[in-house]
């Protein structure tokens, strides 16, 4: 049976000129935070020098710090934006609630409380913090989907089961940081979110998901659209309500995981992004899903630059940032659309 949504869906809005102007100003936004983070910091590097570096006629100093930290540190975050933006986006449409962000179905809780465990329990190596945060917050999400599979992944009940686990995971994670001793300052600190010390080793390990991710949910845009559907009118046009939402949470809990292994719990990014973007794009995912990612790595990368830089040398967290600049937007969204 051939699917396909309402008429009303399909017919070509004029939205067009508008989202082109907010992706290119998000993309000029981006570009001149990556500039400023290449030259501003302890050791700060002139616009000249940049160039160099850029051009391949730089050496030194200047080259180590542009190639070897500070672009892969913005590179990371970018990455993490855009996957924690995008689990956002797709987490508010197929449970239908604009407050849900991706650690509803208990995966950023779970991974805090995997690495917790890991370095408390069993002092592990920080290189296998990543991979121990991954397997937590997979492990949380799939106890969410088991408890929420007697009903069909409904939205109500996916989101209390997902609540659920999180109470769980975080009531660990404060026992076990109670008797971490001396490890407590670094683990709060973890904790707290951020990218110091992020090189293309985390690059390389988050870029196959942030990629999939983009890729397959706008390759799946149409069944996205057809998730904003109640479940009885979303069966009646042929989508297989139960598959489709447990795919896409799937995806979420991927893009999730693999952020908060890189970078830590972020606030904010994952419920935020998509409500700026749903301003100016609507319900089309097919339109937001890019602009979503753009402005979640927006969103991080220009967080960590301020995390670096206001306190240098000290580095703030990136959580606090995320959770200043998130904070308020979404207090002016909510003031902006109530009557």
């Amino acid at each position: 049976m051939t699917t396909a949504l309402p008429s009303s869906s399909r017919r070509v809005t004029p939205r067009g000129p508008r989202l082109a102007l907010f992706g290119v100003l998000l993309g000029v936004a981006i570009v001149a935070t990556g500039v400023l983070a290449m030259i501003i910091g302890s050791v700060p590097l002139s616009l000249h020098e940049l160039i160099a570096v850029a051009t391949g006629r730089g050496e030194g100093m200047a080259a180590i710090l542009v190639l070897e930290l500070r672009l892969p540190r913005f590179v990371a975050g970018l990455l993490v934006g855009a996957s924690l933006g995008l689990a956002g986006q797709l987490m508010q449409t197929v449970t239908r609630n604009p407050l849900a962000s991706p650690g509803i179905t208990g995966v950023v809780a779970g991974a805090s409380m995997a690495v917790v465990m890991a370095q408390v329990g069993w002092r592990v190596d920080a290189t296998w913090l990543p991979a121990i945060g991954m397997l937590g917050g997979a492990g949380a999400a799939t106890l969410t989907f088991l408890l929420a599979a007697r009903s069909g992944f409904a939205p109500l009940l996916l989101a209390l089961a997902g609540m659920a686990v999180t109470a769980l995971a975080s009531a660990l994670v404060t026992a076990f940081l109670l008797f971490s001793g001396a490890q407590a300052q670094q683990l709060y600190g973890w904790l707290a979110g951020g990218l110091q010390g992020r090189g293309w080793a985390h690059v390389g390990q988050l870029l196959p998901w942030a990629l999939g991710g983009l890729v397959l949910s706008l390759a799946s845009g149409r069944w996205l659209n057809l998730m904003q559907l109640e479940d009885s009118v979303a069966r009646s046009l042929g989508g297989s309500v139960g598959l489709l939402r447990l795919g896409f949470v799937t995806l979420a809990v991927a893009l999730t995981a693999a952020s908060v292994a890189v970078a830590g719990p972020v606030a904010f990014i994952g419920l935020i992004a998509p409500h700026l973007v749903r301003l100016v794009a609507g319900v089309d995912q097919r339109q937001a899903l890019p602009l979503v990612a753009l402005t979640g790595a927006l969103l991080v990368s220009l967080s960590d630059l301020l995390a670096r830089t206001l306190a240098a040398p000290q580095e703030l967290p990136l959580g606090l940032f995320t959770a200043l600049i998130g904070g308020p937007l979404f207090i002016a969204l909510i003031r902006a659309r109530t009557p």
